[in-house]
């Protein structure tokens, strides 16, 4: 668990035992720490609960945490409060597998499965990735690591979507096509400049923001100095003119290596999750109500 989830845990479980150090220690009977049979514990161990050993890793960690909110030497007092705040903890959690709530509660469910899939992913993210892994991704896809294409476009709006702004808008662009310089078409047919869209190179998903669907996909069918037809889209005719266009280009790899790197350690955990409940589902006799699915 994340290192900020220890410690809201313990200020959460301080809150609600509401109960200070000192009274914990001199309260508790939890840990009996006298040499009897039956109580060794295993070197990597901090306490047991039943059959169940507490890791001494866990135990140090959630120290760890403390030591860094109370930012002064910690006492045995501490050292103990900790130690039954875990004993607590996997009291409460026994009982919980006891009343069957891994069965019965989707939430816990939820968290049970979550935290597997962490587990699987941060072991399969956490070696380094060679170099030669890196660049046969960075061959093997080009297409996703490249920049994508930058449009440079003009946008007139004619307004009303009927039969007369239809038409108004076939003219605009009859007049257009036929080199009539744009300052002349505005006022007999009704143009709009759209002068929301900024008059620069802009990538295709900041375009979509100012067009909306139906503009965006009408852009990719336009060559550079080519006007759309009259597209119809949010109660107004629409033409739209290319003026030009940068077509997506791959960086070099030492660009975006880190981008790569990012993105082999994401497919090596998304691989290792299906690995894994593969090798789940060979050691699990499965059956399924093929009728209700059917």
């Amino acid at each position: 668990m994340p290192h900020a989830f220890f410690t809201a845990r313990l200020r959460l479980i301080w809150l609600i035992l509401g109960a200070t150090t000192g009274v914990l220690l001199a309260a508790s009977g939890l840990i009996d720490s006298s040499p009897r049979s039956g109580q060794i514990l295993p070197a990597n161990s901090i306490a047991r609960v039943g059959e169940r050993l507490i890791p001494a890793e866990r135990y140090r960690q959630l120290l760890s945490d403390l030591a860094a909110d109370k930012r002064a030497p910690l006492k045995a007092a501490d050292r103990r409060f900790v130690v039954d705040r875990l004993i607590d903890e996997e009291l409460l959690i026994m009982r919980g597998i006891e009343l069957g709530l891994p069965d019965s509660s989707p939430q816990i469910r939820k968290a049970i499965a979550s935290a597997v899939i962490a587990q699987v992913s941060a072991e399969a993210e956490a070696a380094v990735p060679d170099e030669a892994a890196l660049r046969r991704l960075y061959a093997s896809d080009a297409e996703y690591f490249s920049i994508t294409g930058r449009y440079h476009l003009r946008w007139w709006r004619v307004p009303g979507s009927g039969s007369t702004a239809k038409q108004h808008a076939i003219d605009a662009l009859a007049q257009l096509g036929a080199g009539t310089p744009i300052e002349a078409v505005t006022h007999p047919p009704g143009l709009i400049p759209q002068t929301m869209l900024p008059d620069q190179m802009l990538p295709l998903s900041k375009l979509a923001d100012y067009l909306g669907p139906e503009l965006t996909q009408e852009v990719l069918q336009l060559e550079p100095g080519e006007y759309s037809r009259p597209v119809v889209a949010n109660g107004s005719f629409h033409i739209l003119y290319l003026v030009d266009r940068q077509a997506a280009a791959l960086p070099e790899f030492e660009q975006v290596r880190p981008l790569v790197e990012a993105e082999y350690l994401r497919r090596r955990g998304d691989q290792a999750l299906r690995d894994y409940l593969g090798w789940l589902r060979q050691r699990t006799r499965i059956v399924v109500n093929q009728h209700e699915i059917r």
